[in-house]
């Protein structure tokens, strides 16, 4: 099956009404990220809770899932955002979205409400609605083992007791490891009482050029062996830095305090790498940063996969604990109860802190003493969350939320972005701070956020072709860093619709270049595209994105300010925002996009960007 003669799969849950349709209409989009988002822009009525059963949740194979092209095996999920209303979108690799593309599926977009559990069961051209009642509050990772014995080599996307319980912190799973993270969409899945999709492809999926397709594809391969912090990434895992942390952390919930420096000797990255059994790879990826590790504890061999870097700083730094086996622990339960890691550590870090600061107290709490770095308190609360038990129900609607509930100026200390708790420190690089303020999807580093020392090694040349600049300065000047941001939103934005993994380049243009992924792109497609090819698409997907949320919320400029906490809280008594320098990096990032001072884009952008129709549709929005 050539690449856009795939399907996209509609079903119903409420009437089982089942039915496909053709790529044709959507093609401008790619794939992934970018079908899923035009899909729901188009048929998404204004005003729609993400909890209505007349929701979508869409998910997108990227179009290159299910060849050889170097790590093409991701998978994006949108609907809207439990937390802010606006986009909610997440991606992760596994096997899923090869094993849609083997069955000729490109996209599945599921309206409705199941009576009961239930889950989707594909089988090439055959679907199935089934019950799963039986599954009820199962985890993850017994889920998974179910299907397996039941279906053989089937491939698995499904929710934890956390999403069933539609807890906001809730993510999805694929193949029990890799979690479509952040946004709440795996409360929206279980909102349907859908428990999971199965899925078994026996087809194949062909490119147009075969033969410079092999070339370009080994050719990549080849670089991102030879990269050097690749190696390291193959070495250890996902989690590979050479340390958890150089000086900037959301220590006890963004304090400012700098851990103490034993909190990072005992997470360096070779006390994991002790208890690293295997590696595993996503779908046609030369990587292998799949990590399995082992280890004893309490007489019980405990394994857990993908250990991420996100997982050190949220429990090594955000919640101060600094024993490696507690944070392996940590992220096999958040695994097993389908929570998101960073969400729920973010609500939990509050309630801690708060605690600590004499806000709430054991009344509030159920009894509970909550003290930084209490593994047992903390993955008691986890569990409570993901049950919706006693003081863990309050904890399961995120931070704002809960602090509206709770009140006593405890909404002070709620880190968050647009709604939604934030994982990133903001402090000091500007590059990073704008693009996780200005994200789509309300805060998060994977749609533009780069740190500037990933890049630091470039060439003027390459500055000068990558971001129209001669250099970078430093971390902490605000000059020209939306040139960064506004590179990376549309890099990443074709990944994601192309189904090309972030880590073939890991945010530091030294390994697979922008160049090579359109030569890809263009073997693959027969359709010859250059640098400023793949940026458009990218560019596309991300006004649409946009226009997204100008529909559905209510923001402008003032959402895309960073939290005040790090304008009055600065990093060690000495780093902070400064907001008149952050306001006019912000007018040059909207230039950039041709988007207006409140953040907007204008009517011609959208029209010069293929999308007539949804300027159409914002007109008397943005007028």
């Amino acid at each position: 099956m050539k690449l856009f003669e795939s399907k996209i799969l509609r079903i119903n849950l409420t009437d089982s009404k089942i039915c496909y349709e053709n790529l044709e209409t959507y093609k401008d989009f790619l794939g992934g990220r970018g079908i899923n988002r035009y899909i729901l822009f188009k048929e998404l009525p204004i005003g729609i809770s993400p909890f209505d059963s007349s929701n979508i949740i869409a998910i997108g194979a990227g179009l290159l899932c299910g060849t050889t092209a170097p790590s093409s095996s991701r998978v994006n999920v949108d609907s809207i955002n439990v937390f802010t209303g606006g986009v909610g979108s997440g991606s992760a690799g596994g096997y899923f979205g090869a094993e849609m593309k083997f069955a000729g599926i490109s996209n599945i977009i599921i309206k409705g409400k199941c009576k009961d559990l239930s889950y989707i069961y594909i089988e090439d051209g055959r679907v199935e609605i089934l019950r799963a009642k039986f599954l009820k509050y199962k985890c993850t990772s017994e889920t998974l083992e179910y299907f397996k014995n039941k279906y053989g080599d089937v491939k698995v996307l499904n929710i934890g007791p956390a999403g069933e319980n539609i807890v906001k912190s809730a993510c999805i799973m694929i193949d029990k490891s890799r979690a479509v993270g952040r946004c709440g969409l795996g409360a929206v899945m279980g909102s349907k009482n859908l428990k999971a999709i199965v899925i078994k492809g026996t087809g194949a999926v062909e490119v147009e050029n075969p033969v410079p397709f092999q070339e370009i594809s080994k050719r990549i391969s080849n670089k991102i062996n030879d990269n050097e912090f690749i190696k390291r990434r193959k070495k250890y895992g996902v989690y590979c830095y050479k340390e958890p942390w150089d000086f900037e952390t959301p220590y006890r919930n963004y304090s400012g305090e700098i851990p103490p420096i034993n909190n990072k000797k005992q997470l360096m990255p070779e006390n994991f790498l002790k208890y690293k059994k295997y590696s595993k790879n996503c779908s046609s990826c030369p990587i292998g940063c799949w990590a399995v590790h082992e280890f004893e504890d309490d007489g019980k061999i405990i394994q857990t996969e993908a250990l991420q870097g996100n997982s050190i700083e949220n429990f090594g730094a955000k919640l101060d604990l600094h024993d490696v086996k507690s944070v392996l622990k940590l992220h096999k339960l958040c695994n097993e109860l389908g929570l998101d890691e960073d969400n729920i550590s973010g609500v939990t870090a509050w309630a801690i802190d708060c605690f600590q600061k004499g806000l709430i107290d054991k009344n509030d709490t159920g009894g509970k003493i909550l003290k930084w770095g209490d593994y047992k308190i903390i993955s008691r609360l986890f569990k409570d969350v993901a049950f919706r038990k006693g003081f863990g129900n309050i904890l399961a609607e995120g931070c704002v939320k809960a602090s509206q509930k709770l009140g006593k100026g405890t909404n002070k200390y709620c880190i968050h972005i647009k709604g939604q708790e934030l994982f990133e420190s903001l402090w000091l690089s500007r590059s990073w701070a704008l693009g996780v303020a200005v994200s789509p999807r309300g805060g998060t580093h994977t749609r533009g956020a780069v740190f500037e020392g990933r890049i630091n090694n470039l060439d003027s040349y390459s500055y000068q072709k990558y971001f129209g600049i001669s250099n970078i300065n430093k971390v902490t000047d605000y000059k020209n860093k939306e040139k960064l941001v506004f590179f990376f939103e549309r890099l990443h934005a074709f990944l994601d619709c192309t189904g090309l993994c972030f880590f073939t380049n890991s945010w530091r243009l030294d390994a697979t270049l922008p160049e090579d992924y359109a030569e890809l792109f263009s073997a693959a497609t027969g359709k010859l595209v250059d640098l400023d090819g793949i940026l458009f698409v990218g560019e596309r997907v991300h006004n649409l994105e946009k226009a997204f949320n100008v529909l559905h919320t209510n923001w402008n400029r003032d959402e895309d300010m960073p939290p005040k906490h790090f304008v009055d809280t600065p990093l060690g008594g000495k780093y902070n925002i400064n907001l008149d320098e952050w306001n006019k990096m912000l007018d040059d990032y909207y230039r950039s996009h041709g988007w207006d001072k409140r953040g907007l884009p204008e009517l011609e952008t959208l029209v010069n960007l293929g999308l007539s129709d949804v300027a159409e549709k914002l007109k008397n929005k943005i007028s």
